[in-house]
């Protein structure tokens, strides 16, 4: 029974993984706000989104701080206008 059920997880990874992982993230996101609110989960994603891009960033050698504070300075920029 083990065997089975681990060879139907490998056969959906395998023939659909864009659906696998979108049903495994929506049923976490789901989970996420009823658990702890819509908000806070929300900025959980939003911390993991920053630190996706900080990791990204320095893994390529660039200058994260330095690009963090140019996308900053754009957003500010165009809602000053």
């Amino acid at each position: 029974m083990k065997e089975e059920f681990g060879q139907m997880l490998t056969q959906l990874w395998q023939n659909h993984r864009g659906k696998t992982s979108g049903l495994v993230i929506g049923m976490l996101f789901g989970t996420a706000v009823l658990c702890f609110g819509f908000w806070h989960t929300f900025f959980v994603i939003c911390c993991g989104l920053i630190g996706l891009f900080v990791g990204l960033q320095l893994d390529n050698g660039e200058d994260a701080w330095a690009n963090i504070r140019e996308k900053v300075w754009t957003l500010l920029e165009r809602f000053q206008r």
